[in-house]
């Protein structure tokens, strides 16, 4: 059908008719231009003259009977008029039918929003609890090398603990680099020393723990919690709360919401807390004074981030940065002023690179001195 194809022209955006659509219209044309006009029958009127006119060469004469002219012999006139009528009527029932229906745009969420409904996803997943609980990260420090400069160190840690008493951890520095277009250039100058702690730079201590492990499981100051406990903790936000405030002693140095966001950035980063503990853990975090939710930061791999931001001591911040739909922590950073740094990057990195349960027993790397024991 023609107005079809009028449709294709002046909208190119609407799907184009299936071949039951241009069926129809055939249909509904046909029987409006065979008797009736809008649902009522047309009657051919009888015993009146025509209308006399002014014939083209200046004559008047009768318009009885000219193509396209109504009379009241012809009925010619009037269908015309109706199928045209009927025609538009019809197109743009089309065109109301074949324009796909728009769709609200999404209200944008807010970073708080975002926190909330990751925090959901993670803990709705399943869970179950191995012989062991690995961790592996990858610690990035940036600080002020002895040439002056700016200097990324990496390194690779483990730790993993067992529920039958067992733990083992060790630390591997990997690489020792400068950090920045205007350190590089530095090292340059002064003849490109190799940097340490890297592999190789002392072979005799190539793996060493980096952590203390005659307090694996404290928490916060005043409370050395059991592995039974740390899966047993409440997996929602005010509960968990309150959980952890029973053990908040006022003799501690630190005010009750620091200790508080001691304890909780313990449990998120270091203890194998199950997935809605940890969710919960996340909404406290971000219900303390001075806690911030942002989803403007990046993490080590370049990925944005939902990031619950919240200050340490003075000048000193804590992030923890989370996958946006999983709610996996993809790392914990710490930022404070560091020369050389720009504002606002953080100056040591915990990147986690695998976290799960397992039936395997960790075994330590040749050599490694003090990284296995008892808890």
């Amino acid at each position: 059908m023609r107005e079809f194809e009028f449709i294709d022209r002046v909208m190119p955006d609407v799907p184009p008719a299936t071949p039951e659509q241009r069926a129809a219209l055939r249909a509904r044309l046909f029987e409006q231009g065979h008797g009736s006009v809008g649902g009522r029958r047309v009657m051919r009127p009888t015993g009146r003259r025509g209308r006399r006119g002014v014939t083209s060469g200046g004559r008047r004469g009768s318009l009885r009977g000219r193509p396209g002219v109504m009379s009241g012999g012809s009925l010619g006139g009037w269908r015309s008029v109706a199928l045209v009528a009927a025609a538009v009527i019809l197109v743009i029932g089309a065109v109301a039918v074949l324009l796909p229906r728009s769709t609200p745009a999404p209200a944008a969420l807010t970073p708080r929003q975002r926190l909330d409904a990751a925090a959901g996803r993670l803990a709705a997943q399943p869970h179950a609890v191995l012989r062991y609980w690995r961790q592996e990260t990858e610690v990035i420090t940036r600080t002020k090398g002895a040439g002056g400069y700016l200097v990324e160190e990496r390194g690779r840690d483990v730790v993993a603990i067992g529920r039958d008493g067992d733990w083992y951890t060790w630390y591997e520095a990997v690489s020792a680099e400068p950090y920045g277009a205007e350190a590089t250039e530095r090292w340059r100058r002064s003849g490109s020393p190799r940097l340490c702690p890297a592999r190789g730079c002392d072979p005799n201590l190539p793996y060493y723990p980096a952590r203390s492990m005659d307090r694996l499981l404290a928490v916060a100051p005043g409370w050395t919690a059991t592995l039974p406990e740390v899966l047993a903790l409440p997996r929602e936000a005010s509960a968990l709360k309150a959980e952890l405030l029973k053990h908040y002693s006022d003799t501690s140095k630190a005010n009750r919401d620091e200790w508080l966001a001691q304890a909780v950035r313990r449990l998120v980063v270091e203890f194998p807390t199950t997935p809605g503990t940890q969710a919960a853990a996340y909404r406290v975090l971000a219900g303390l004074p001075g806690a911030s939710v942002r989803d403007d930061v990046r993490d080590p791999a370049g990925r944005r981030a939902v990031t619950i931001q919240a200050p340490v001591r003075g000048v000193v911040s804590s992030q923890l940065v989370i996958d946006p739909d999983s709610g996996a922590l993809w790392a914990a950073q710490q930022v404070a002023p560091v020369p050389g740094l720009a504002p606002g990057a953080p100056d040591v990195i915990r990147s986690i690179v695998r976290r799960a349960w397992t039936d395997a027993r960790p075994t330590p790397p040749p050599g490694c001195r003090n990284c296995s024991g008892r808890y």
